[in-house]
């Protein structure tokens, strides 16, 4: 295992690593919301959600880091709306390079340090539904299925259901 990561929370200087990192982890995997090359947020939209996000009371991205590079990205992304702001939303990728070394393990057991610290009570999940090791990873976390969303991604020319999740915390 490699233990020379670290994980820290991203800023606004973070972002050119970020859109590099997300248009090469997008093509690695077809279990993401974008493949290789198609993320195309300009600098100042990642910088502006960067900050967005350190400044908010319900969010926060966290950034994997071995020798200075973005290994691995989560983000808990908190609803704005009084009535929803206890539910976020829960994304996670991880480089192909660094599959099945605890990664994702360590930064989801981070996301909900973070959600408990924020008084968030539901977080909430899509996931492809041929993902076994990303079902299996939220599974092992508490998260439980809701249902299926149909035809929620369009990858390489196929429709694939996502499984919808939430893991309930006592806040």
């Amino acid at each position: 295992m490699n233990n020379t990561y670290m994980i820290r929370e991203a800023v606004e200087d973070d972002a050119q690593m970020m859109i590099t990192y997300l248009n090469q982890v997008g093509g690695e995997s077809d279990n993401l919301i974008h493949g290789e090359n198609e993320f195309r947020v300009p600098i100042e939209g990642v910088k502006r959600k960067l900050a967005m996000s350190k400044d908010s009371e319900n969010s926060v991205i966290l950034i994997a880091l071995d020798n200075e590079q973005i290994i691995a990205r989560a983000e808990l992304e908190g609803y704005y709306p009084a009535r929803m702001r206890h539910r976020a939303k829960f994304s996670i990728s991880v480089k192909k390079d660094y599959w099945n070394q605890g990664i994702g393990t360590e930064m989801l057991k981070r996301i909900i340090e973070k959600a408990k610290e924020m008084k968030i009570k539901v977080i909430e999940l899509e996931v492809i539904s041929d993902n076994a090791r990303g079902i299996n990873l939220y599974h092992k976390m508490g998260f439980t299925d809701m249902g299926i969303y149909k035809d929620y991604f369009y990858v390489n020319g196929m429709y694939k259901d996502a499984i919808l999740m939430q893991k309930c915390l006592e806040v």
